[in-house]
This record gives C-alpha cells, sequence and structure tokens, in this order.
C-alpha cells in the first residue's frame, strides 16, 4: 500500500482513507519495506499533516498487531499517559496521580515506556519505585482485578513496530507514531486522559479515541503563566485546553486551577529536577503528604488535579473539584501509600 499511496502524499498532498492507513501501517510492521522507503512515507506524512481518519487507521492497525490483554471489567478501564515533546518539563506527574486515583477506586491500564523526551518517564519512575513494569497479560489482568492498577510496558507488547523505532530514532525528529504510542495501549480501553505535545492535536485526539472506542475522556494541553503552550498534561501554573469526550460528543473548552478550587502556582516549583533520585524523591512526597514547602504543595496540587481528573472520568466523582477533595483525603490519611505498597506487591507476585 505504501508503494500506491507514497507519490500521491508527496505529489499532491493527498489524504488517505482509515483502510489505506491501516494497510500502510500493515505495511510499515511487516518489516519488508527498506528503512528508506519507511522514513520517507513517515516524513511525507508529517509534512502534509496527518489526519484523524489516518491516524485512527494506523492506530488500529497498531493495536491489532499488539500482543492482546483480553480484559473487559464492567466499569470504566481508564489509560493515563501524555505524548511528551512538550516544551515545559515537569516531573512524573502521571505516576503519582495514578496511583492516588486507582486509591479512589477507578481502574488504570498504564502504557508506556522508558524516558523518551523526559528525565524520568513512567516506566523508570514505577520500577525505581519497586514496581514490575514487563508484566504478561495475565499479570495485568490479576493487578488490575486486584489493585485497580496495572503497568504496560510498550515494549513487550508492541515487537512489531521495533524495526520502525529504530527508523525513529534515526530520524530524530518528530513523526506520527510520537501521537500514536500513547494512544494505542492493547487493552480494552473505555476511558482516557491524554496530554499531547501541541494544543492544535487536542481536538483530533479526542476524535480519533472515540474512533477507537473511548467513552469518556479528556485529551489535554497546559499552558504557562504567560499563555504560551507548555506541557502534556493539565497545568496548575495557567489554563489547560481541554476536549472532553462523552459518549461521542466531544467539546472543546479552557478550565483552570479555579475549576478543581485551587489556585495559580509558581512555574519553579513544578519543574523536572535534575536527577533520578530527586525525582523519586518528589513522587514519595506527594504520595506521603509532605508538604514543607511551596515546592511540596504546588507538586502535590498538581497531581491531585490529574488524579482528579481520573476519579471524573471513571465517575468516582461528579466534579473536578470533589475529584481534588477526595485525592486529599486518600493522601492524607495514607491511603496512597498503603496502595502503593500493594501495587508493588501484587506486581511482583
Amino acid at each position: 500500500m505504501i508503494d500506491d499511496v507514497l507519490e500521491d502524499i508527496i505529489d499532491d498532498k493527498r489524504d488517505l482513507t482509515e483502510e489505506e492507513a491501516y494497510k500502510c501501517m500493515d505495511d510499515l510492521i511487516s518489516g519488508d519495506y527498506p528503512d528508506v522507503k519507511v522514513a520517507a512515507f513517515l516524513i511525507a506524512l508529517r509534512m502534509k499533516g496527518e489526519t484523524i481518519d489516518e491516524i485512527t487507521g494506523l492506530t488500529k492497525s497498531m493495536k491489532d498487531h499488539a500482543v492482546q490483554i483480553d480484559y473487559d471489567p464492567d466499569e470504566y478501564l481508564i489509560e493515563t499517559c501524555g505524548t511528551g515533546g512538550d516544551t515545559f518539563k515537569t516531573f512524573n506527574v502521571s505516576t503519582a496521580s495514578s496511583i492516588i486515583a486507582s486509591a479512589g477506586g477507578a481502574k488504570i491500564s498504564k502504557h508506556g515506556n522508558r524516558s523518551v523526551s523526559s528525565k524520568f518517564g513512567g516506566a523508570d519512575a514505577l520500577e525505581a519505585l519497586g514496581i514490575n513494569i514487563k508484566l504478561s497479560p495475565e499479570q495485568v489482568i490479576n493487578s488490575i482485578e486486584k489493585c485497580n492498577f496495572a503497568f504496560i510496558f510498550a515494549p513487550i507488547y508492541h515487537k512489531a513496530t521495533k524495526n520502525v523505532m529504530m527508523i525513529r530514532k534515526e530520524l530524530k525528529t518528530r513523526t506520527v507514531f510520537n501521537v500514536l504510542g500513547p494512544i494505542s495501549c492493547p487493552s480494552n480501553v473505555t476511558a482516557r486522559l491524554t496530554g499531547v505535545y501541541d494544543p492544535d492535536l487536542v481536538e483530533p485526539i479526542a476524535r480519533v479515541a472515540s474512533n477507537l472506542g473511548v467513552k469518556r475522556g479528556m485529551i489535554v494541553h497546559g499552558f504557562d503563566d504567560e499563555g504560551n503552550p507548555a506541557m502534556d498534561e493539565v497545568s496548575n501554573i495557567g489554563k489547560t485546553k481541554v476536549a472532553f469526550i462523552d459518549h461521542g460528543d466531544i467539546e472543546v473548552k479552557y478550565i483552570s486551577p479555579h475549576d478543581f478550587g485551587l489556585e495559580f502556582s509558581n512555574p519553579d516549583d513544578i519543574r523536572a529536577p535534575e536527577s533520578s533520585e530527586e525525582h523519586l524523591k518528589i513522587i514519595y512526597n506527594i504520595i506521603d503528604n509532605v508538604t514543607d514547602t511551596s515546592k511540596d504543595k504546588a507538586r502535590l496540587d498538581l497531581c491531585l488535579m490529574n488524579s482528579a481528573c481520573i476519579l471524573y472520568l471513571t465517575e468516582k466523582v461528579d466534579s473536578l473539584e470533589e475529584g481534588v477533595e477526595l485525592s486529599r483525603k486518600i493522601v492524607e490519611d495514607g491511603t496512597a501509600r498503603k496502595q502503593l505498597d500493594k501495587i508493588i506487591k501484587i506486581s511482583n507476585e
């Protein structure tokens, strides 16, 4: 299929249908195409601009080629992740937020990899905490059922894309795979909190997520205190652009910390630290409700906001503000620390 459409994309900037995109991904992961042609296809797509149908088709094929996790809970199963590639680097917010929200009853299927653009990625953080990240499908299901949380390590489940990943590294530039990775979770995700590196991607990725079966979701991009695009997560230093998904309906709006019952924080208080050790200490401080400094409080607030989104999307609370209140209680009464210990134990069974 790539041979059939590549010239059209380059010369005419023709958009692919969902079916054509699906077949192109089949080609990409077949290993039958020379690296130069794969690279040309990825760059041509980027220069043209990837459409909703193209991203949907590519993702569906990628998911179909992945190792499958056959699990359908009676309630929402949510994925929490970000694309990376943002300009304002924070500590690993989604890891701490997911632990807190899972203690609040949200069933979380967290799909990810080691650090690409950040200093301490989701897999790096969870592994440093003592959580086993290399779970089989059976272990993933066991962990979700017993403690509402499991990490799905992308390289184990997307083995077919290994040859493409090497080409991506050689290119050293963004391709459609920067978006595909976070939305190609092989579990049956029905809710989603996903941060994207570009505010212009918020609505398109929401529509792709809806095409992939997500019933409730928030696709987000956070801005800094000067109104500049900044981070692939909900922001507590500026406004956040959000595409809310609700059973096929998509509404784009802007929210702020005030919608969570919180105040704006100082940007310097949430920046990523230099070392992995400092990163890990921040996560422990959040889980253990350490609020000695302005940095401690700002970091905790940011995690409470993101945890609130997870709880809201999985219908454990009725509002974002109520989500913050529940998340804070979970941290203050020690439930979050107990949850972390439980996740560590069950993931290593």
